[in-house]
């Protein structure tokens, strides 16, 4: 069986999914091909999808969530991300048929209406799957053409019901995250390899792939604590964040390890005691696949904001709060 699965790189989540389901599913019987589903378009439709979407969470999330919400009709099917995907379809379909597929996954909503417009002209005969990657919906990811829903939980599925999806299609399979990250590695062994201590907790700060700013500001509530530990921050791509963050270690309370972007994600979250970090739904599904406890700050209204919820509402995350800052490492859920 040959699977495609399509991605964009609006961020970093959709590309770790479709790894991650490549790292799963990839067998004797299996192989299955990750595709940047905006390739096929230039660079202003590149511009479209992936850097406004940078820009607008990063700089100005209050209109990006104005726009998550304008475009989210109840019942599904978007009808202004098909109008918008419509001109494109068929410059994906190559793209797609090259590669010969069974069966096409979707984990970027916006390839989820490039397919179905697709689908819908008989112009691809695969078996098409929506995998979702946050853990609430939005209308971008429903179709009629989906063959099948792979939902992030129990509460997605019922909202993909709610908006108009058969039962029958949806499958509860989480939100795929890469097998290391579900290991359980000798913790000790890799402090000692990562420079960790290991007499003390140590908190592991996440800036997300662009490296959002924000994350400077939450560090220095934290570091008012006076209990006693170290912090690691991964800034991802932002140098300029990375730099801030090395002048800051020469005069913050707790001892603080500065990394730019790293490979080593799953190793730092097995050695750490606590993420801190934005709730995209790939970071935080690799954080409870670790054993992490999680506290999330800044969710970006629409999908970031539904992951916050679902998670709070589970007892899986605390949301921080500059209002109300915590008084205690425990409050976090570090065990001493």
């Amino acid at each position: 069986m040959r699977i495609v699965v399509l991605y964009g790189l609006a961020g970093g989540g959709h590309l770790s999914a479709a790894r991650a389901l490549k790292a799963r599913l990839d067998g004797p019987d299996c192989e299955v091909i990750p595709v940047d589903s905006t390739r096929p378009f230039g660079r202003f439709i590149d511009f479209f999808c992936c850097d406004l979407y940078r820009f607008s969470a990063k700089y100005i999330p209050h209109a990006f969530g104005l726009c998550y919400r304008l475009t989210d009709r109840r019942a599904g099917n978007s009808r202004f991300m098909r109008l918008a995907a419509a001109p494109l379809a068929r410059r994906l379909l190559p793209v797609i048929e090259r590669e010969k597929p069974d069966v096409v996954v979707c984990a970027y909503p916006f390839s989820c209406q490039l397919v179905a417009i697709l689908k819908n002209k008989g112009l691809l005969r695969a078996k098409v799957v929506h995998q979702l990657t946050d853990y609430g919906t939005h209308a971008a990811w429903v179709s009629q053409e989906a063959d099948e829903y792979w939902a992030s939980c129990g509460e997605a599925a019922k909202e993909l019901e709610r908006r108009g999806v058969p039962r029958e299609k949806i499958l509860v399979r989480g939100i795929p995250v890469n097998p290391r990250f579900s290991e359980r590695p000798d913790r000790a062994a890799l402090r000692r390899e990562l420079g960790l201590p290991a007499d003390r907790p140590v908190l592991l700060f996440m800036a997300g792939s662009f490296g959002v700013r924000s994350v400077f500001r939450v560090f220095r509530m934290l570091d008012r604590l006076e209990e006693d530990f170290e912090a690691v921050v991964i800034t991802g791509k932002n140098e300029k964040l990375f730099r801030r963050f090395q002048a800051l270690a020469e005069r913050s309370r707790h001892p603080l390890h500065p990394i730019l972007f790293t490979q080593r994600v799953a190793d730092y979250m097995h050695a750490c005691d606590l993420l801190v970090t934005k709730p995209g739904g790939l970071t935080t599904s690799e954080a409870l696949a670790a054993g992490i406890p999680l506290a999330l700050f800044d969710p970006i209204p629409g999908q970031e904001e539904d992951n916050a919820r679902f998670l709070v509402n589970h007892e899986r995350a605390v949301l921080l709060s500059p209002k109300r800052p915590p008084h205690s490492l425990a409050e976090l859920g570090v065990r001493r």
